[in-house]
Parts: C-alpha cells; sequence; structure tokens
C-alpha cells in the first residue's frame, strides 16, 4: 500500500447527515433516483450506470453497483452514515450486538479511530480483503443456532426468500452450494455490508451477487411484503456477502483482515444558532434531558407568565436525547406567543470524547453552559439559568445587566459560605487544598448566570472548558467557573437566585453561619424573590411540603405535564416510604439480635426453660393470626 494506491470508501446517505470526508471517505447520496432533494458536496447513485430506483429494496447495494459501473480505484470499500471502520491498532468495548458506540460522528471521531487518510492506507496494509469483525451469532441476543435460523427468527422477512436464494445457487452457481450450505448452517458472520476488497475481488463479487438478487427478483413476488420486508434484497446481500467470503477464504494466499466498527447514535446536521430576533431579544438558555423535560416546561411557564411583551425571548434548550413528541408538546406553549421563539440544540457533537460525569442530584447536563461560546457564536451575551427553578420577574430585566470587561454576572451562593464559615468543616478544607480561591466567600452559585460570551470564549477555549471539567470536583462546572473566573465576576442581587430552604433545613444548619452580610442579603431575597431556585437533593416535585411547592404546583398544573409530575412524586414518596421503613427493619434487626445474644447467654439452647419460653413465643404468634 502507498501514497499511490486510490483507495476510495463511500459512505452511504440517504438525508442530510453528519459525516467523516477525506480524499479516501466519500459520501454518496442513495435513492436520487426517487428522491430529487439533493445534499451538496455528495456523489450520486443515479449517474451512469445506475440501479438507483431499486433503493428501496436495495437499499446501500445501490452505491455498490454505482462503484462498480462508475468509479476507478485499487481498492472499494462500503460503511454506512450510521457505521465507520474502526482503522486504529486499540481494542474498543463493544455492546452486546458488537458495535462501539459513540454518540455522534464529531472530530475527536477521526483522532481516535484514526479516520485520517495516512491511517486508513496503513490499517489496509497488503491485504486483499479487509471486513468488519466476525462474530459468532449464538452468543448475541437471540441465540439464534446458525446464520439461517437467524435470518427465519427476524420477524418482518421470509425464511423462505432465504430457501429461494439457496435453490439459485444450486441451480446456477453450484461452485457455491456446498460453501453456502455450510456458511448458513454456521455460527460466524460479518456484519453491516461493510467491506474494503481489492478491485480484482471487488469486479468478482458484484458480477456474482447482483446476479443472484437479479434472478431472485424475477422469481420472487413482493407485491404484498412489508416496507421492511421489500427490503429483503439488502438484507439477502449480507448473508451473499458471508458466501462469497467463505468461498475467498479457502484461497490459501489470500491476506484478510478484520476491524471493529464504530455505531453513531445520532447523525443529524447540528449547525450553530443564530439570533432569531433583531431587536430587543432576551436569549435564554437552559439545558435538560428527556426526564428533566416537566420540570423545564414549569419553569417554561414562568417565564411565559413574567415577561414582557416589549421583549423577544429567545429560549434555547440544550439537550442530548429529548424526543420528538415532547419538543412538539414545548412548542404548543408558545404557539400564541409572537414574541417568543423555543429552539433545541442538540449538545452530543460537542461533548463528544469527554467524560463529564453526574453527582448525586446534578445531571451531565449542568455542563451544557459551557456549550453555548461555540452553540452561539452570534451570541455575545447569554443568560443561563437551571431548569429547576421558577421565575418570578421579568428576566429582561436581568438581562439588561451590563457586564462589560466581566466574564459573568451572577450571585453569591450563600450555602457554600456557610459551610466555609463553619457549618462544615469538610468543605473549608476543600477550598483550601482543591479549589485554592483567593476569596472563599466570593464564591458564586451558578444556576442564574448573566455570561459575557465575548470574555469567556478570550479566557479559553470550549476544549479547554471542557477538560477542566473532566477533574472530579465535588460542584461539578460550579466550581470550574469559580476558579477560572475568579476575579471578574459582577456580583447581583441575591433575588436573581434566591435557593430555597431545602427540606426545611438549609438556612437553620448552614446559612446562618454564613458571615452576617451575606446571611441579611439571602434573607432579604428569600422574603422578596425574583427566581426561586430548587437548588438541593429534595425538590417540589418531590415533596410538595417543600417551601415554594406552592408556587411551583401554581405552575405545573398549566403545562402539558401536570399528571406526569403528579406520578413522579407519588414514585418517590413511594421510594422514601420504603427507605424508611428498610432503615427500621434493619434498626429492630439489630435489636433483634443483641436480644438473642443476651438471652443465649442467660438460658441454654434445649433446656427445659428454652423449650417453654419456645412454647410461649408460638402460642403468642398463633393467637395474633
Amino acid at each position: 500500500m502507498t501514497k499511490k494506491t486510490k483507495v476510495k470508501i463511500l459512505i452511504s446517505c440517504h438525508k442530510p447527515t453528519a459525516y467523516i470526508s477525506n480524499d479516501i471517505l466519500t459520501p454518496i447520496q442513495l435513492n436520487c433516483a426517487n428522491n430529487k432533494n439533493r445534499i451538496p458536496g455528495m456523489l450520486r447513485d443515479d449517474e451512469g450506470d445506475n440501479i438507483s430506483e431499486k433503493n428501496p429494496m436495495y437499499c446501500e447495494l445501490t452505491a455498490q453497483y454505482w462503484a462498480w459501473k462508475n468509479l476507478d480505484a485499487d481498492y472499494y470499500g462500503f460503511c454506512h452514515y450510521r457505521r465507520y471502520f474502526n482503522f486504529s491498532s486499540e481494542y474498543f468495548e463493544e455492546d452486546e450486538y458488537g458495535n462501539i458506540v459513540e454518540a455522534y460522528p464529531g472530530e475527536f471521531v477521526v483522532e481516535k479511530y484514526d479516520q485520517d487518510e495516512e491511517s486508513i492506507l496503513k490499517a489496509i496494509g497488503n491485504n486483499d480483503i479487509v471486513i468488519t469483525e466476525r462474530k459468532n451469532i449464538s452468543k448475541m441476543p437471540g441465540g439464534a443456532k446458525s446464520i439461517r435460523e437467524q435470518y427465519a427468527n427476524a420477524p418482518l422477512l421470509h425464511a423462505e426468500d432465504l430457501a429461494l436464494v439457496e435453490a439459485i445457487i444450486d441451480e446456477k452457481y453450484p461452485e457455491y452450494s456446498e460453501v453456502a450450505k455450510k456458511f448458513l448452517d454456521g455460527k460466524m458472520t460479518s456484519f453491516c455490508n461493510m467491506y474494503i476488497l481489492k478491485k480484482a475481488i471487488f469486479f468478482e463479487y458484484c458480477e456474482w451477487m447482483f446476479a443472484v438478487l437479479e434472478e431472485f427478483c424475477k422469481r420472487c413476488d413482493m407485491t404484498k411484503y412489508s416496507t421492511e420486508a421489500l427490503r429483503t434484497p439488502g438484507h439477502l446481500s449480507e448473508r451473499l456477502f458471508g458466501i462469497f467470503l467463505a468461498k475467498k477464504m479457502q484461497e490459501k494466499d489470500l491476506k484478510i483482515k478484520e476491524l471493529q466498527y464504530v455505531y453513531f447514535e445520532k447523525t443529524d446536521p447540528q449547525e450553530p444558532l443564530s439570533p432569531v430576533f433583531k431587536k430587543d431579544a432576551v436569549p435564554v438558555v437552559l439545558a435538560a434531558n428527556n426526564g428533566f423535560v416537566p420540570m423545564f416546561a414549569t419553569c417554561l411557564q414562568s417565564i411565559l407568565e413574567t415577561s414582557n411583551e416589549k421583549n423577544n425571548y429567545d429560549i434555547i434548550l440544550i439537550q442530548s436525547d429529548v424526543t420528538p413528541e415532547n419538543k412538539a408538546l414545548l412548542k404548543g406553549m408558545l404557539e400564541d406567543r409572537a414574541n417568543f421563539s423555543l429552539r433545541f440544540y442538540d449538545a452530543s457533537e460537542l461533548i463528544g470524547g469527554y467524560k463529564l460525569e453526574a453527582k448525586a442530584h446534578i445531571s451531565v447536563e449542568t455542563y451544557y453552559r459551557f456549550l453555548i461560546q461555540e452553540a452561539m457564536p452570534d451570541y455575545d451575551k447569554v443568560l443561563y439559568i437551571d431548569c429547576d427553578l421558577i421565575v418570578k420577574k421579568d428576566l429582561a430585566e436581568l438581562y439588561a445587566t451590563d457586564v462589560e470587561g466581566y466574564m459573568l454576572a451572577a450571585t453569591r451562593d450563600p450555602d457554600f459560605i456557610g459551610q466555609v464559615n463553619g457549618a462544615n468543616p469538610v468543605t473549608a478544607k476543600y477550598v483550601k487544598e482543591t479549589l485554592r480561591l483567593k476569596d472563599p466567600y466570593a464564591y458564586f452559585q451558578a444556576g442564574v448566570i448573566l455570561f459575557n460570551e465575548k470574555e469567556m470564549r478570550k479566557a479559553h477555549t470550549l476544549n479547554e472548558w471542557l477538560e477542566y471539567a473532566t477533574y472530579p470536583y465535588r460542584y461539578s462546572d460550579q466550581d470550574v467557573l469559580n476558579i477560572y473566573c475568579q476575579g471578574r465576576v459582577k456580583y447581583i442581587d441575591m433575588a436573581w437566585n434566591m435557593i430555597y430552604d431545602c427540606n426545611h433545613e438549609r438556612i437553620s444548619k448552614v446559612i446562618n453561619f454564613a458571615p452576617d452580610e451575606i446571611r441579611k442579603e439571602y434573607m432579604t431575597a428569600h422574603a422578596n424573590p425574583s427566581i426561586v431556585h430548587y437548588a438541593g437533593f429534595m425538590k417540589p416535585w418531590h415533596d410538595a411540603k417543600q417551601e415554594f411547592a406552592v408556587e411551583f404546583w401554581q405552575l405545573a398544573r398549566k403545562t402539558p405535564y401536570y399528571e406526569q409530575l403528579l406520578q413522579a412524586m407519588s414514585k418517590k414518596i413511594s421510594e422514601l416510604k420504603v427507605a424508611k421503613l428498610d432503615s427500621t427493619v434493619s434498626t429492630r434487626g439489630k435489636i433483634k439480635d443483641r436480644t438473642i445474644r443476651v438471652y443465649r447467654k442467660v438460658i441454654k439452647k434445649g433446656s427445659r426453660i428454652d423449650s417453654l419460653v419456645k412454647r410461649k413465643i408460638k402460642a403468642v404468634r398463633n393467637k395474633s393470626k
């Protein structure tokens, strides 16, 4: 393999998608004969000699046919917009189906899996055939005992179709008959129609495989087949490749290499966000996962009710798994509000390759606020708020705060400062030894932040912020921001981020330890909050008796998620009761154990008195039944 060796690996795509591309990895749009919408920057399967119109049945085989008839190369390879080879020498953990799973084909993938041209050529080397690592299907979900049985077990396919292909092989290509039977009765196979073949081998395979499928389509009546069953030729081709490979493996001098493959859960292209309003805009960013959507909806309802029609509210939810159904419900909350926009930004691409860990009641989504500077490049000033809060005053007033020269504006954290000032010596030690803040009493709460994104970008790149965030700080991104923004924070009225009296004990056990000035500021904010932040382990959707829970539920009742929140609270109450019962049972068990030990020291086992006591206990139990 030299740099002059021409290798083409086509990436089959049927819709706009994110993909990895270079002189070797080349995207091709499929089904072009049936779809006139062109995707820029891709080859097309309807040019030259082609079978593009057969794509609904032949799937990615229309790309293979096109390459066979129109492309000149020394090696021909095929991947899929969701699946790429792992060209690196490192072996990665797989799921039960043999996939290396990644969220998104971002830039980190090229480096992690050696997707650059030089690495690809090196991985192919002087091999004749490169395939996905062969797997034993009996060890995979379903536990099929053979390739034949696996096909028969597919709910939307028809076992007789595979039998027909076998009959065609026996009739027209008897030299393949024995190896076909052995392969289909076996357990080892290579999946996904992914391979890289030398030109002569590729042409040999195409000539045989397409001839078999053409004959199959002549003999099989698929007029009543389901949508998935219509893809039968594509499904059969995976088995045909296995048969062809088994036949080629009989050639002793053939060099074959197996590689893992990477499966991407998401591939929809993610474009940076630009402002939707030209003037009087208040950009507000939140972050949540699909499970937290009901809380986000309640927060959104509070923003709606405190908004001013003179302002335009540009709401953005950074997420990675919110369902289309939930997106539609959330957008429906704003359908009559022309001065509101709600958009969803998928974080998967930007956080790819970083190990960001959740802690206790703090989810991974807390790190998403770092993404703002890259996801929203045209925004210089952005208000970020957590979803576990309700807004009681127009956010436009907070957004109007001048942050020129600062990295951000935020409120001091009376809980953290109270811990440092005596409520929790462990926190004081943590600040001194780990955070090493110049002024621990300047520590701010990150649930409500007005970011000066111009200064955030100047200070650190997104990669740098995320690298800092991989350190196991106790308070995650909040600690990161306090370390790297210290000295450049504008402090705002604590009413804009009033953390509530969690479980009715935060004030008495923590905040009362804070310096007098900070405690007084908190109590003033507590009496008249602009934002109520339910920061802590216990939330109003866990316990309706929590402080400011009434306000939360009044808002929640107006959202499409009221019933879901009630259900979640009922579940939480049950869990708490079980936990309390387990604790009680455990305590009783310990008491019982101690009683038995004392009893045995006094009464000898098997003695007359021991027997009498046992009879009495048994009589009492029977009476109580």
